[in-house]
């Protein structure tokens, strides 16, 4: 038979021949023929686009290495999977880069079956997918590939490591689709490179997907507060705010007690903001001090003001006997300064008006 193959067309009576002769064997030196007998046809399958028989091929092959199988045939499980790893080879891999470049959206049938081909396949052939997602311009196709790409990755993160290192910026969001449909450290390790990448719509997708998977990342990202893009710094305050902590108060005091006086003052006051959302009352005292100490003297500069009114905003958020007893004070203050930054804290007692009365 084997003699003969290239006598043969590959048709699924071929296939069926084959399995049966698998199945049926008893002999090791003949059953590894067979096997590398499939291996060239399987190759040649690919070629000629007949994805239909590829996967039942594939799934034919893994139904021997059931638990049903008898202990006197153990010793085709270690031949079968040799067969699956000698299937990673690189003109392999290349030629399913091709097939997939030249496949049209409109053959769903093929694409659907030669996805389904793809999951057999060593985690090794993930490279050989990027060209296609890059490449493409059907949305489906991107898709399909991107399917493929998470579902080898669970098996093997390590060649979506090398690609993320390697490729990562000119992925970009297409990158960061396949990644946010993993889970595990190493995953998170490459979010958090993407967190450098140059497109600030991919940063801020990157860091709000760390956050959403562990509030505490906050932490670490909590450097990019300084970050030039004030959609990135936007981002980290929103992040921060999402929840208390006293870590993240802390780093934001001490962040707010450095040399802000030159900083942007919407940026100040967004500091302010957020530290109203996730501080406590151990940032009374400093917010305290703002407010109401110095209320004499006419602060010169819009970046003066802004403190003042951040602090009697984060005071009205924090909303603690404490903070409310400052702002107590605040509003009767001989001082109009002082009462003008209260007056800011109108807007928020009104919003948690409405909200409380939705």
């Amino acid at each position: 038979m084997v003699k003969e193959e290239e006598s043969w067309d590959i048709t699924d009576d071929l296939f069926e021949l084959l399995l049966v002769i698998l199945k049926n064997q008893t002999q090791q030196e003949k059953f590894t023929a067979v096997l590398g007998f499939i291996s060239e046809v399987a190759f040649e399958t690919i070629e000629l686009e007949k994805f239909d028989l590829l996967i039942k091929l594939f799934q034919s092959l893994h139904k021997l290495l059931s638990p049903e199988i008898s202990t006197e045939q153990d010793w085709k499980i270690p031949l079968i999977d040799r067969f699956f790893h000698d299937l990673s080879k690189p003109e392999i891999f290349q030629l399913i880069s091709e097939k997939l470049l030249q496949l049209q959206t409109s053959e769903i049938e093929k694409l659907e079956a030669f996805e389904q081909a793809l999951y057999y396949f060593s985690p090794e052939v993930i490279p050989f997918l990027v060209p296609v997602i890059m490449q493409r311009s059907s949305h489906e196709i991107q898709q399909l590939v991107s399917e493929v790409i998470v579902h080898l990755s669970r098996r093997d993160i390590g060649p979506l490591e090398k690609i993320a290192e390697q490729h990562g910026l000119e992925m970009g969001d297409k990158l960061l689709a396949i990644l946010n449909c993993l889970q595990g450290d190493r995953v998170n390790g490459i979010l958090f490179k993407m967190c450098e990448h140059p497109s600030n719509k991919v940063r801020r997708n990157a860091i709000n997907e760390l956050v959403e998977r562990n509030p505490k990342y906050a932490q670490k990202l909590f450097s990019l507060i300084d970050d030039p893009s004030k959609e990135i710094r936007a981002c980290i305050l929103a992040a921060v705010a999402k929840h208390k902590s006293s870590v993240l108060e802390k780093l934001l005091l001490n962040y707010l007690r450095g040399n802000t006086a030159q900083k942007d003052p919407g940026h100040i006051l967004a500091c302010y903001k957020t530290l109203g959302h996730c501080g406590s009352n151990t940032a009374v005292p400093f917010l305290r001090q703002i407010l109401l100490s110095r209320g004499w003297i006419s602060f010169m500069g819009s970046g003066k003001l802004v403190f003042r009114e951040g602090a009697a905003i984060a005071l009205a958020l924090l909303d603690t006997p404490e903070a409310k007893n400052v702002l107590q004070k605040a509003s009767k203050s001989r001082f109009k300064v002082i009462r003008k930054a209260f007056d800011r804290t109108k807007t928020i007692s009104a919003l948690s008006g409405e909200n409380a009365n939705d």
